[in-house]
């Protein structure tokens, strides 16, 4: 608490003056000497009324929401509230000690401020401001876990609040993915130029969450997945180097956070679109490449094999993708399995309903 208080030391000492003008007008620059004595003397019958005034204060504030409560006003410096036989002066980096009883019963009236007491709660306000964003994050991921209408209330409750939270990597990363899954709502429905302009402006939001954390595991793995996204818009030269960027960042998530199921499904996305790679597209490579990309349709399936692992039973598209491994292994049985397994899986967004009808496509072909 001392390190949350000493950076406002300066303030709380403009505070301190005021209320000993207010008293005399005379004792700011007043050392403990004999003088300074006797206008504690002087003043001491002005305790009682302030006394009064000061509780008055804090019965009116402890009506309010109730906050943590700082430091006594004379505990700039201090941790554990104990410096019983301090000064005023103390606090201002002067010495001495207070002998009489008039003196002790001055110092003591004032001890028993509170910093928040005394001023508008610079501290709560960063305190509301913090506890605001936590119910927004909360509330945005609570939504992303819905349909198309909860992700469109928890791209405008972003929206709501971006002003606020400007320089906060955890807004910008949850704002990359917000816009990325309406970009999605908006390509079912046919606005092709609403999506491309959405999905672009993802990427931006999930670079700007980058370069206000690069050890944000959500942030390299939103601008893995726009950066991936725009491929659908750039030429093959474009696509394959965004492809070395994609695996790179993925991988970055991983890192930082391996008990993220979409980490990787997402690497084992990249394996397996290596794996699949035409003929064409692996020529384009290697001329861009002395050493073009590789990866097996094992190295993609282990992928996903993990993300359901620490995901078991809900993902419908990771299912679908861990038969399209077996698939490619001719492995028609572990196939089937995955698929059948895949389709009893509610649809909720548009790449579960995407996946559903490639599921069912995939079962009408070969289930037996």
């Amino acid at each position: 608490m001392s390190s949350l208080l000493r950076p406002n030391a300066p303030f709380f000492g403009a505070l301190g003056t005021g209320i000993f003008i207010g008293l005399g007008g005379t004792i700011l620059y007043l050392k403990i000497t004999g003088t300074f004595l006797r206008e504690i003397r002087r003043l001491s019958a002005s305790i009682s009324e302030l006394k009064a005034e000061v509780k008055e204060l804090r019965q009116q504030l402890e009506t309010q929401k109730k906050r943590r409560r700082s430091p006594g006003f004379y505990s700039v410096h201090a941790s554990s509230g104990d410096d019983d036989d301090e000064t005023f002066e103390d606090a201002y980096g002067g010495s001495g000690t207070v002998s009489s009883p008039s003196d002790q019963e001055f110092v003591e009236s004032f001890r028993e401020l509170q910093v928040e007491d005394i001023t508008p709660g610079q501290t709560n306000r960063q305190q509301s401001v913090d506890e605001q964003k936590v119910q927004v994050y909360q509330q945005v991921d609570h939504l992303l876990d819905g349909g198309d209408d909860d992700k469109q209330k928890a791209y405008s409750l972003l929206l709501k609040h971006k002003s606020q939270f400007l320089d906060d990597a955890d807004f910008h990363w949850r704002l990359s993915k917000c816009t990325y899954q309406v970009s999605q709502i908006e390509g079912s429905l046919g606005h092709e130029d609403k999506k491309k302009e959405m999905v672009y402006s993802a990427k931006d939001s999930a670079a700007k969450a980058l370069t206000l954390n690069e050890d944000c595991a959500n942030a390299h793995k939103w601008f893995a997945i726009t950066v991936g996204s725009i491929g659908d818009y750039e030429g093959t030269q474009e696509k394959i180097k965004n492809g070395y960027v994609f695996k790179e960042h993925i991988e970055r998530a991983i890192q930082i956070n391996p008990d993220d199921p979409s980490n990787h499904h997402l690497l084992g996305r990249w394996c397996f679109g290596v794996y699949m790679l035409s003929w064409i597209e692996r020529k384009a490579a290697a001329a861009l490449y002395a050493t073009p990309p590789t990866a097996t349709v094992e190295e993609a399936l282990q992928n996903f094999l993990e993300a359901e692992r620490l995901n078991p039973g809900k993902w419908k598209e990771n299912m679908l993708f861990i038969a399209k491994c077996y698939l490619q292994q001719s492995n028609n049985v572990q196939a089937v399995v995955w698929l059948e397994k895949a389709v009893t899986i509610p649809v909720v967004s548009q790449d579960d309903k995407a996946s559903q009808t490639e599921v069912e496509a995939l079962l009408a072909k070969h289930r037996r």
